[in-house]
Order: C-alpha cells, then sequence, then structure tokens
C-alpha cells in the first residue's frame, strides 16, 4: 500500500492557479469545480479558483474542448470562469492573459501555500513558471503534458508505415508533482524530471495565427487521461493534504498507467 505524504493543510488553502484551459485544462476545471462544490458542503470555505489563459475559443475548439458555438471568439479562461464560478456558485475568476517573463506571482494571486496545475503544450511557458515558482517557500506544482499526433508534411500520400506511426502517435502523456516546503525542495518540480519540458520555444505571444493553425492537433482520450491522472492527484490533496504519486507515466490507446511513490523520490531528495 501506497504511503500518504502530508504537503498541505487543505482547510488553509487559499488558491489554486490553472494554467491553460483548452483541452486538458478545460477537462480538469470541470471535475474540479465538482470537487471544490462537494467540500463547500463540508467547509467554511473553499480555495480561490484562478484561470490562466490568454488563447480565444475558435470553432476547432468546439469538438475537443469545453466550449460552445456562442463562446467562439471569446477569451477561454473568461469565458470557463463565468461559466463554473455561475454554476456551481464559487470563487473562479480569470486571468485572460498569457504568461509572460513580465508577469508577476502578484497578477495571479499565486502566494506561498497555492497549488498550481500548468496544462500547457509549451516549454518556454513551462520555463517562466518554473522560475517563479522556485522563488516561492511553499508550493505545489502540478503538470501535466502529453503527445501530440505527428502529422506528415503530405498527408495525402501515406505509404502503410507512415499510416501506423499516425495511428500510434499521440496517446502518451505524463503526470509530475513537485512540492516546496519551507524554502526547500522536497519534491523535484516538473522541469527538474524531465528538464525537455522546458525547452526553449516560441511563447504563444510569439506564434504567428498561421503557425497555430498547422501545430500538431492532440488526441481527445489522451487529454481525458491527463486530466483524470490531475483529477487523482487533486482529490487526494484538496480531501485531506496528501499526495501519493510524483510522477505518472500514461497510454491512452491501451489503457496503460504507471506511478511513482512520493515517499520514495522524498527519500531519495533527502540523502
Amino acid at each position: 500500500m501506497l504511503k500518504p505524504v502530508r504537503v498541505i493543510d487543505p482547510h488553509r488553502l487559499q488558491s489554486i492557479a490553472l494554467v491553460g484551459v483548452g483541452g486538458t485544462g478545460g477537462y480538469v476545471l470541470q471535475q474540479l469545480a465538482r470537487l471544490l462544490y462537494g467540500l463547500k458542503e463540508q467547509r467554511t470555505s473553499t480555495p480561490d479558483v484562478l484561470l490562466i489563459d490568454g488563447d480565444t475559443v475558435e470553432e476547432k475548439n468546439l469538438l475537443r474542448q469545453y466550449f460552445l458555438p456562442q463562446d467562439v471568439g471569446k477569451n477561454k479562461a473568461s469565458v470557463l470562469a463565468e461559466r463554473y464560478a455561475r454554476a456551481y456558485g464559487l470563487p473562479i475568476s480569470a486571468y485572460p492573459h498569457y504568461l509572460t517573463r513580465e508577469t508577476s506571482l502578484d497578477d495571479l494571486a499565486i502566494q506561498n501555500g497555492s497549488v498550481v496545475v500548468a496544462c500547457v503544450d509549451n516549454g518556454s511557458t513551462r520555463r517562466i513558471l518554473h522560475e517563479k515558482l522556485s522563488q516561492l517557500n511553499h508550493v505545489v506544482s502540478i503538470d501535466s503534458g502529453n503527445s501530440a499526433v505527428t502529422l506528415p508534411e503530405h498527408p495525402e500520400h501515406l505509404d502503410r508505415y507512415q499510416l501506423a506511426h499516425l495511428k500510434n502517435s499521440g496517446w502518451e502523456g505524463q503526470v509530475v508533482v513537485g512540492v516546496r516546503s519551507q524554502g526547500q525542495t522536497v519534491l523535484p518540480f516538473p522541469g527538474e524530471v524531465f528538464p525537455d519540458l522546458m525547452e526553449e520555444d516560441q511563447l504563444p505571444t510569439e506564434v504567428s495565427c498561421g503557425e497555430v493553425s498547422v501545430s500538431n492537433p492532440q488526441r481527445l482520450m489522451t487529454n481525458l487521461m491527463a486530466a483524470t491522472t490531475v483529477m487523482m492527484i487533486l482529490h487526494t490533496l484538496l480531501s485531506d493534504g496528501t499526495i501519493l504519486h510524483h510522477r505518472t507515466f500514461f497510454e491512452a490507446r491501451r489503457g496503460w498507467m504507471r506511478s511513482d511513490a512520493a515517499v520514495e523520490q522524498m527519500l531519495e531528495v533527502s540523502v
């Protein structure tokens, strides 16, 4: 049996920041709102939730993300914050901008004791978040990442090997939990576990509309499995302040999942 590791006092948690509310992030938000709604009946208060995303809803998002036709052209974070705050009576607000190096933690209401969930597919954004969260004495950082479908340069002319590669791509992912407590890193941050997650690329603010339109798509089931993995962590974290897993790997097509115990990784760090 896995030994739970207590990392926060859930009754004193004041804020949760969700960075990226597209595919995976939108699914996380739906379940997080339900979880907080249930906890609200048991507690005197629930943490504030801030949705961080500068992206705009497009028609192509309607298939895989939680948006409606009337949302097209509006900011993703603003749309979902208003919708879920009204539906569940929860303190959910939006920061309708992308993270940049100039963004301060004060702008995001991220402070010591916060829980930050990153559902982004951009290495530069991850690096910025890593650098800023590393300044805090006490924070829980959860990062969800997954592969995208590998699109060939000329999809109209696929041989059977290219077709097989296309069918097999975009199913893998991982979720990593990092913890800083009393000014010390007690569980390595996601970027320390997988440095390639923070490889420099263009920030969303630096990418043209043309480049965005041809970016590799992600699979619905992969996003759903990533969100479910994040929610497994958030459920124990918000219920009793503990975590069981430091990192979890999954493959959505086969329904495969493997996790590394948090307590074992913490022992390694302390040596």
